[in-house]
């Protein structure tokens, strides 16, 4: 096993981290020992990093979608704990906008709709324990099924003398999960015949792929035309996701449902760079300035002098880092703004700190706001330009924002 300094084992823990800015000084520890304890922050704002999620944002997003898909149903995709803007949050605001279903990736997120009062239909796209079956009837939940396990949420749904709702999820080419298509008709007869059980929708998810796509709504229909002419009807036939909606109307059935354009971001850089639909990101990523310092040549920053200044080099240190989900390899690449303006990156990014060149700045203090993505006065940081830097995609930008950092909904 590959040895672990301090360094890699933050990055393996990711937003587990959590320094001792977590603890409480009430419980013994010395002041001395707290983060900024010596050189507070002198604003009066926290230094730590938060979320800024603008819900008129999503509203303007889902009016934009049922636009395009003609006032179709829209089921709203907030797994991944609404991809880094709250799931909870999500699911209160988007039943206020009286969105047809909410679907999640894990039981807990459903449950967790259900404890905090969202009565709109929920579909659980995840896998479910014997245990989490009963949770599921009794909060009505509704169930993705593709394997004999919908024969334990039927013998909840009796014992409860209720029923439990099914979405039969088939699997017409991207060979994840799901009943392959040439075995659903015999799975879908089986599941209708069960007593106790409903079925609510019929779903498959799209490869992405334009031509593909075509040959896998083929099957799809295929499955439920065969149903239908067996007398077993199979509710809601839902495809399209946002790239689907963007590209592929065929695909849209009787309910569409967007992921990422309901936060403002595009499925694809193709798309972003298209921008059939106006979309408006809701999600802004700030944190403050901690220390501002100015380093000599021959200074250097980080572990193993990661960065060695070769001139008076003016830097200001933020407080954001891996453990808060910023990418830590991009360095050299990101920008920060701060009173509006860019300013660049240096040395490694590491669990809590992040170090900016500021060279030339006169006014740039500790406490002032600062945005790895969003807008500040006249600048502007899209997190598909963080998603470039850390060559990845803008899902992972959204959703590895660690749920302990502050949101606040404006």
């Amino acid at each position: 096993m590959k040895n672990l300094d301090r360094r890699n084992f933050f990055k393996l823990g990711g937003a587990a981290a959590i320094g001792v800015s977590s603890l409480n000084p009430s419980k013994g520890l010395k002041a001395s020992l707290l983060p900024f304890s010596s050189n507070p922050v002198q604003s009066g704002n926290s230094a730590e990093p938060w979320l800024d999620i603008s819900l008129e944002n999503i509203g303007w997003n889902l009016d934009r979608i049922r636009n395009l898909v003609k006032n179709l149903p829209v089921m709203a995709v907030i797994k991944a704990n609404g991809y880094g803007h709250g799931v909870v949050e999500m699911g209160k605001y988007l039943e206020k906008r009286n969105t047809r279903f909410l679907a999640v990736g894990k039981f807990q997120e459903a449950f967790d709709l259900r404890e905090s009062g969202v009565k709109t239909p929920v579909l659980n796209f995840g896998s479910f324990s014997g245990e989490e079956a009963e949770e599921l009837v009794k909060n009505n939940i509704s169930q993705s099924v593709y394997t004999d396990d919908y024969i334990v949420l039927a013998e909840s749904a009796r014992r409860l003398d209720t029923t439990a709702k099914v979405h039969i999820k088939v699997d017409t080419g991207l060979g994840r999960i799901g009943v392959h298509y040439r075995d659903a008709l015999q799975f879908i007869e089986k599941v209708a015949e069960t007593r106790g059980i409903t079925i609510e929708g019929i779903f498959t998810p799209f490869t992405e792929d334009d031509e593909y796509d075509r040959e896998q709504l083929k099957r799809f229909l295929e499955v439920c035309e065969s149903a239908a002419g067996k007398g077993i009807p199979v509710g809601i036939r839902h495809a399209a996701s946002s790239a689907g909606i963007l590209s592929f109307p065929d695909g849209y059935l009787d309910m569409v449902r967007p992921g990422i354009m309901i936060y403002g971001e595009y499925p694809s850089l193709k798309e972003y760079e298209a921008r059939k639909v106006d979309l408006r990101p809701a999600m802004s990523l700030k944190t403050r300035v901690m220390y501002v310092k100015t380093l000599r040549p021959g200074e250097s920053i980080s572990y193993h002098r990661n960065y060695v200044a070769e001139k008076e080099t003016k830097v200001a240190t933020l407080s954001i880092g891996y453990s808060d989900g910023y990418p830590y390899h991009v360095a050299g690449k990101a920008d920060a703004l701060i009173h509006g303006r860019r300013w660049k990156s240096i040395a490694l990014i590491t669990s809590n700190h992040m170090t900016v060149d500021i060279t030339g700045a006169e006014n740039i203090k500790v406490g002032d706001e600062a945005v790895l993505f969003g807008k500040q006065g006249n600048g502007e940081i899209s997190a598909e330009e963080v998603a470039a830097w850390a060559d990845t995609s803008v899902y992972k930008i959204l959703i590895w924002m660690n749920p302990l950092l502050k949101r606040n909904f404006v």
